[in-house]
């Protein structure tokens, strides 16, 4: 609503449950009668809601292991800044237990695939960083 965008997530109850339907319009006005700081915190909480969406499905979806690790340096290759450099450093604190969480792997798995990426020339992990050394090979890596 906030984003005047379209939506595609939908929504099951464990129990019968009722809804109701407000208008953009009406949700509109208002908050434009309650203060300017409740709509700039809901914007912003429709933007997270967005993101954890996009997440949640991408995650889903029947990738491999690798493309979602890809993924996951891609993402945060766009969190440092750096859009269009083929080499991108990221500073990332997370073990290799923390990685296979957010890609719903192992942290064996993650392990493997980090040292695979490294042998290939694609990233250099060293102690507190991850270096992206060939971004389109990690971009085509995300596709699979």
């Amino acid at each position: 609503m906030l984003r005047n965008s379209s939506y595609d997530p939908t929504v099951k109850t464990i129990e019968p449950s009722c809804t109701d339907f407000i208008s953009r319009v009406d949700q509109l006005k208002l908050m434009d009668r309650s203060k300017p700081a409740t709509y700039a915190i809901l914007k912003i909480l429709s933007h997270d809601l967005t993101e954890l969406g996009d997440r949640t499905t991408s995650l889903l979806l029947p990738k491999t292991a690798v493309a979602r690790l890809a993924q996951l340096l891609l993402e945060w290759c766009e969190e440092s800044g750096v859009n269009n450099s083929r080499i991108v450093q990221i500073n990332k604190n997370f073990t290799q237990e923390e990685i296979g969480q957010l890609i719903c792997s192992s942290r064996e798995t993650v392990t493997r695939l980090l040292a695979m990426l490294s042998r290939r020339q694609i990233v250099q992990i060293t102690a507190d960083r991850i270096v992206i050394q060939d971004r389109p090979a990690l971009q085509d890596l995300a596709l699979r």
